[in-house]
C-alpha cells in the first residue's frame, strides 16, 4: 500500500445509469412473451408494460432507429450497447402506429424519439411489453434493475449497470 493509496476510494466501481424510455410499469424480462427476450438471448435488462406516450432516450449516446420505428438501438460514450424494442412482433406493422420525431443521431437522456399510438398497436400484436436490453453483456459486470415492479415515468431511474474494467 503506497502513501497515497489511503486517499483513494475503497470502492471505485463506476455504475452507469439507465433511465426509463417510456411511461409504464417495470417488469422482469421473463414476463415478455417472446423467448429471445424472456430467456435473455438478446441481452439482459428489464421490460416496461407501457402506457400511452412516446419512446424517449434512456441514455446519452448515438442512436439508430429501425426503419419501421418500432425499435431504437443506442451506443453510449462508454461503449454500452442497448436496445428499446417496443412490443412483440411490432415489426410486422411496418411502421404503422409509430411516428419518428428524432431529428438527430446523437441524443441526450429524455429526448423524444418515436411517438406511438398505443390503442392502435395493442390490438394488432401479441404484446406491447417493451424490452429495454443491454446487448453487449460481455462488457457488463452486473446489472441492477432498481425499479422492478414500480410504475415509472420517462426519465426515472430504472437500471444501473456496472461495466467490466
Amino acid at each position: 500500500m503506497g502513501l497515497f493509496d489511503f486517499f483513494k476510494k475503497k470502492n471505485s466501481e463506476e455504475w452507469f445509469e439507465v433511465y426509463s424510455p417510456l411511461n409504464g410499469r417495470v417488469i422482469d424480462l421473463s414476463e415478455v412473451p417472446d423467448d429471445a427476450f424472456a430467456q435473455k438471448m438478446v441481452g439482459d435488462g428489464c421490460a416496461i408494460d407501457p402506457t400511452s406516450g412516446a419512446i424517449y432516450a434512456p441514455v446519452n449516446g448515438d442512436i439508430d432507429i429501425f426503419e419501421t420505428n418500432h425499435a431504437v438501438s443506442f451506443e453510449t460514450p462508454n461503449g454500452l450497447e442497448m436496445i428499446v424494442h417496443f412490443g412483440i412482433d411490432t415489426v410486422t406493422l411496418k411502421g404503422e402506429g409509430f411516428n419518428r420525431v428524432a431529428t438527430s443521431d446523437s441524443v441526450k437522456v429524455g429526448d423524444k424519439l418515436v411517438e406511438y399510438d398505443l390503442d392502435f398497436i395493442k390490438d394488432k400484436v401479441p404484446s406491447i411489453k417493451t424490452p429495454v436490453i443491454i446487448n453487449n453483456m460481455d462488457a457488463v459486470e452486473k446489472i441492477e434493475v432498481v425499479a422492478k415492479g414500480k410504475d415509472v415515468k420517462v426519465g426515472d431511474l430504472i437500471m444501473r449497470v456496472l461495466l467490466k474494467k
